[in-house]
C-alpha cells in the first residue's frame, strides 16, 4: 500500500491506471489499496495519494489538467492573482465532474462537484489527459507558458516568464522557441521577459519602473552588503522588494536591518517595498520612489 502511494507521489500525487500498470502494479493492487484507504480513486482510472494537493485532485476529479497560471504555480512560477482554478479539457471531453453542466457556466459559477473553488474550463484540441504520462494532472511546461501568456494580462504574463528565467533554467532563446508558432501579440509579450527578477513581485516592480521611465539595474552587487534588488541608475537609491516568505522571521529581520545600516553608511537611500504594498497599494510605492528621486534635485 505504502509503495503504491509513494509511486503516485513521485508522479505528482495523481496517476492514471495505465501509468501504475506500466510501472508494475496490478489491478488487484489498486483495488486493495483503495479499499484499504491507502490511495483514493477520484474518478474512473484516476488515483490520488493521501498527500495529493487539493488543486491537483480537483483538476483530475473534473477530468482535465491544471493549465495556464494554475499550472505555472506548480512549476514554481508567478501565477498572478486570479482566484480561479484553470483546467484544460479536450474538445470532446465528456462526463466532467462539475457542479452544473459547463453550458450553464454563464449563469452561475462553475466549480468541481466536490468543492466550491471557482474554475475556468478551457476546451483545447489535443488537450485530453495524457493516460500514460509522464504527468496526468498538469499541462507541460511549454504549454503552461503559452497558455499563461494567452489567457492572462500582460503584466502577469511577463512576470510568469521572468520567473521562468530565474527558477526554471530557461533562457530568452528558449522562450522565443516556445512562442515561435504563437500569435504576433503573444510573441511580443514573450519578448518582454528579462533576467533579474527572482520573484513575481520583483518583476512587477521592474515592469512598473519601465512604465515610469526610470532607469535601473537589477541584482546590483554592493561591497560588504551583497546583492540588492534594484539600483536606480545615476543615483545612490536602492529598492529592496520584501516578501513574507524570505523576510518574515527574526533572522531575516536582523539581516535586513544590518544591510540597511551598511547601505546608509555608504551613502545609499533604501526604499523597501513589501509584497502587500506592491500588490495592494502601488500608488504609494510609486509616490515613495518619485519623492525620493525628487529629493535629490
Amino acid at each position: 500500500m505504502t509503495d503504491l502511494a509513494h509511486a503516485i507521489d513521485i508522479l505528482g500525487g495523481i496517476a492514471t491506471r495505465q501509468q501504475l500498470l506500466a510501472i508494475g502494479f496490478t489491478g488487484t493492487d489498486l483495488t486493495r489499496a483503495v479499499r484499504g484507504g491507502g490511495i483514493r480513486r477520484i474518478r474512473q482510472a484516476r488515483y490520488a495519494s493521501p498527500s495529493a494537493h487539493i488543486d491537483r485532485v480537483a483538476a483530475a476529479r473534473v477530468g482535465g489538467l491544471l493549465a495556464g497560471p494554475s499550472a505555472a504555480a506548480t512549476y514554481g512560477l508567478w501565477a498572478g492573482l486570479d482566484p480561479r482554478l484553470h483546467i484544460s479539457v479536450g474538445r470532446n471531453s465528456a462526463r466532467l465532474r462539475t457542479n452544473v453542466a459547463p453550458s450553464f457556466s454563464d449563469r452561475m459559477t462553475l466549480t468541481p462537484d466536490s468543492s466550491g473553488r471557482p474554475i475556468a474550463l478551457h476546451w483545447i484540441g489535443g488537450g485530453a489527459v495524457a493516460e500514460r504520462g509522464p504527468e496526468c494532472w498538469r499541462t507541460t511546461f511549454e504549454q503552461c507558458l503559452r497558455q499563461t501568456v494567452a489567457w492572462c494580462d500582460t503584466e502577469t504574463a511577463v512576470a510568469c516568464l521572468d520567473t521562468a528565467l530565474a527558477v526554471a533554467n530557461c533562457t530568452p532563446a528558449r522562450i522565443a522557441e516556445i512562442f515561435a508558432a504563437a500569435s504576433a501579440s503573444d510573441r511580443l509579450t514573450a519578448s518582454r521577459c528579462r533576467f533579474g527578477s527572482d520573484s513575481g513581485s520583483e518583476s512587477l516592480v521592474r515592469q512598473r519602473l519601465d512604465q515610469l521611465g526610470i532607469p535601473y539595474r537589477q541584482q546590483v552587487e554592493i561591497a560588504s552588503v551583497g546583492r540588492v534588488d534594484f539600483g536606480l541608475v545615476g543615483t545612490r537609491i536602492v529598492i529592496e522588494v520584501d516578501s513574507w516568505l524570505y523576510h518574515g522571521d527574526r533572522i531575516a529581520f536582523e539581516r535586513d536591518r544590518r544591510r540597511d545600516a551598511e547601505l546608509v553608511a555608504r551613502g545609499y537611500t533604501v526604499i523597501r517595498l513589501t509584497y502587500q504594498r506592491i500588490m495592494n497599494d502601488w500608488p504609494w510605492c510609486e509616490g515613495m520612489i518619485l519623492a525620493t528621486l525628487a529629493a535629490l534635485h
